[in-house]
């Protein structure tokens, strides 16, 4: 395992938060959608580095590396999608899912354009990034409302390794009939000619989509360490919800979402400021939800008590200190 860390570093880079601080702690991710908008400004303001962590980031090329990481001790933390965290946990593994950036669905189905209806979805390619995912989740749920039945539409999931711009340019190439992309970036392929042929954005379906795992192992031998990426993200979310700071959080998601142009920019930002939660609790509701749309993929997952693989305990502890209210009340 230690050497796919190694061949991802040298792939993809290892990038240092900050130059000095108390503990060194690495961490992954292979989530490139405007859900890692957190992340990216508690990166950008060295808030990991304030609460006592010289991080390094690694972007994988796959969730399922980043779990492996995790699990092989490579990594202290992840943020990846709820399925990855219940599939690891079906298979026995100690993944815990300790925060949860986004409950609100507000993703697209998009879909290429001679596509008009939900009957020119029979016999097309949907993309996904992998069985489980989000992604895959999201287009399943987007099914469901359209009333379309996979199998009997002879709907092919399609697993393109990679993140949402790998997805994105495999629509644009033809090499897909449609995906789901998140939030600004569905509506933006929407206005490009990629119809959306499903919207979540006020639908008011929920369910938990970007989470911060760990193990129970490092939860115990390392807590401050995952406390301090908790307060971290959680900082980071107080800074982007505070109208002040609308113009540097929009820099900060354009840099990272590849956009030039400011109108696409101020989308991306008004698309995580209505779906973010203050306090960033991993829900048992939701995971519940989560736990039963991916049994309908996999049986053998019913077996899974999904009580077992979430702690809210690090959110609940910085919630009933005040750590939460204070920064909110700061901004």
């Amino acid at each position: 395992m230690m050497m796919v860390f190694l061949i991802a570093t040298l792939v993809f880079g290892l990038l240092p938060d900050g130059a000095s601080a108390q503990t060194r702690s690495n961490f992954a991710s292979s989530i490139t959608s405007e859900s890692m908008a957190s992340v990216w400004v508690a990166r950008q303001l060295g808030l990991f580095k304030k609460y006592g962590l010289e991080t390094q980031y690694i972007l994988m090329p796959r969730s399922p590396l980043a779990v492996a990481a995790l699990l092989a001790g490579e990594i202290d933390v992840a943020v990846i999608g709820p399925g990855h965290l219940v599939n690891a946990g079906s298979g026995g593994a100690d993944a815990i899912g300790v925060a949860n950036f986004v409950q609100k669905l507000d993703y697209r189905l998009n879909v290429r354009p001679e596509i008009k209806n939900k009957n020119d979805l029979r016999g097309k390619k949907l993309a996904i990034s992998g069985p489980g995912a989000t992604s895959h989740l999201v287009s399943l749920l987007a099914l469901q409302m359209l009333a379309v039945d996979p199998n009997q539409a002879k709907i092919t999931f399609l697993t393109i390794s990679g993140t949402e711009i790998t997805r994105r340019l495999a629509l644009e190439s033809g090499s897909i009939d449609g995906t789901a992309l998140n939030g600004s970036i569905g509506d933006l392929y929407g206005s490009k000619g990629y119809p959306v042929i499903y919207n979540f954005k006020g639908s008011g379906v929920t369910m938990p989509q970007t989470m911060l795992v760990t193990t129970r192992r490092i939860a115990a031998a390392k807590p401050l360490v995952v406390e301090g990426y908790v307060k971290g993200i959680v900082e980071a979310i107080a800074y982007i919800l505070d109208p002040a700071n609308k113009e540097s959080v929009m820099r900060i998601m354009a840099s990272n979402l590849r956009l030039t142009n400011p109108n696409e920019a101020e989308d991306a930002y008004h698309a995580v400021v209505n779906v973010y939660d203050r306090v960033p609790l991993p829900t048992l509701d939701g995971m519940k939800r989560l736990h039963g749309l991916m049994t309908t993929l996999n049986p053998k997952l019913a077996d899974l008590k999904v009580e077992s693989v979430i702690d809210d305990s690090f959110v609940q502890r910085l919630d009933s200190s005040g750590f939460i209210q204070g920064l909110n009340k700061k901004r």
